[in-house]
């Protein structure tokens, strides 16, 4: 793209929209323009906290030639449309969690986005971790060994009110799912980052201390594409709460890591790394960058257009969480094991 500034338009004016438009502000070569809402007040209030245009409709927004590219902000169950709506008006746009609610439906935003010829993604910000990163590549060159099993536990609380704040929330249409596509997804696309796709899925959903439509609770055994095996724990309904891990065991050695931060690191023959280890800077891990996850993701993708490349995380990337969640469903429903590039 021959310019030197990507001119932003938000659609959706709910907590997450906050969080892009404090960061769109933040970053050189970008510059917000405007928002489309979901109700008649929401955009004016909006628009005028950060002194920006507040468009008709989302429609007007697109048909704008004051836009660029849009960051898509609104309940999960608009993504996949808005998302193709902006690909067919040679809109560039990166798409909050998940990028749709079903593995047709994501295929169908990729499929987009290549014929119209424009740039997509979807938030993934944990992959900008540089501990994520640092340990990607300690997997990737073997320092594990062979990857024997990963363990995703993913234990957390909402309240019944937290799910009666809004309409959409807990409910198929418009949430897509609960522990696992809502709260869980962002775990699970940093296993399939850090350990690679999946062959086979067999799970269980339930919902067991809520009243919504979705699973509050959810366990999945996988296969990886690599021989690996791997599990998924994923709750909403946790008292006390715990933070995300991930555990990965390979032949020679086994990570942990809590949140995005790597808390103990053995390695066979090394010294056995704990999280103090780790905060003084006495390990394999590099120094922490510490910034928001959604600020290095907007201003990957605000430079991936300047420079004309992919962004750093691509819509295949959000396709693939997407298919390994469904899949999951699937398996529960049908109490079958599921291929989850088959669904």
């Amino acid at each position: 793209m021959s310019k030197d500034v990507i001119r932003y338009g938000i659609i959706g004016c709910g907590g997450i929209a906050h969080t892009h438009a404090e960061s769109l502000l933040q970053i050189k070569g970008a510059k917000l323009i405007g928002v489309s809402g979901c109700s008649a007040q929401e955009p004016l209030g909006f628009a005028n906290k950060y002194g920006i245009k507040s468009f008709e409709s989302t429609e007007h927004l697109l048909m704008s030639d004051e836009i660029d590219a849009v960051t898509i902000c609104t309940p999960s169950g608009y993504h996949a449309s808005i998302a193709i709506s902006a690909a067919e008006h040679k809109k560039h746009a990166i798409i909050e969690k998940p990028l749709s609610l079903t593995a047709k439906s994501a295929k169908d935003v990729v499929e987009a986005f290549r014929r119209n010829k424009v740039t997509g993604s979807v938030i993934s910000q944990l992959r900008f971790s540089e501990e994520i990163r640092e340990a990607k590549k300690m997997i990737a060159d073997k320092k594990l060994g062979d990857i024997i099993m990963a363990n995703l536990t993913m234990k957390y609380f909402r309240s019944q009110e937290y799910y009666d704040a809004g309409n959409w929330r807990g409910t198929w249409k418009l949430d897509g799912g609960g522990a696992m596509m809502n709260q869980g997804i962002h775990g699970i696309d940093m296993l399939l980052f850090l350990i690679g796709e999946v062959k086979n899925v067999y799970g269980y959903i339930r919902t067991l201390t809520h009243n919504i439509e979705v699973e509050d609770n959810a366990v999945a055994v996988v296969e990886f594409k690599n021989g690996s095996l791997g599990t998924i724990t994923a709750s909403t309904s946790m008292i006390p709460a715990n933070n995300k891990t991930i555990e990965v065991h390979g032949t020679k050695g086994t990570i942990l890591i809590e949140e995005e931060r790597i808390r103990r690191l053995y390695i066979e023959d090394e010294k056995d790394y704990t999280a103090q280890d780790i905060e003084q800077g006495d390990s394999a891990t590099s120094h922490i960058i510490k910034a928001s996850g959604h600020i290095k993701q907007l201003t990957d993708f605000t430079q991936a257009l300047l420079e004309g490349r992919q962004s750093y995380v691509s819509l295949e990337d959000g396709m693939r969480a997407v298919d390994l969640i469904t899949s999951v469903y699937a398996s529960s429903k049908t109490n079958k094991i599921f291929n989850s590039r088959k669904i």
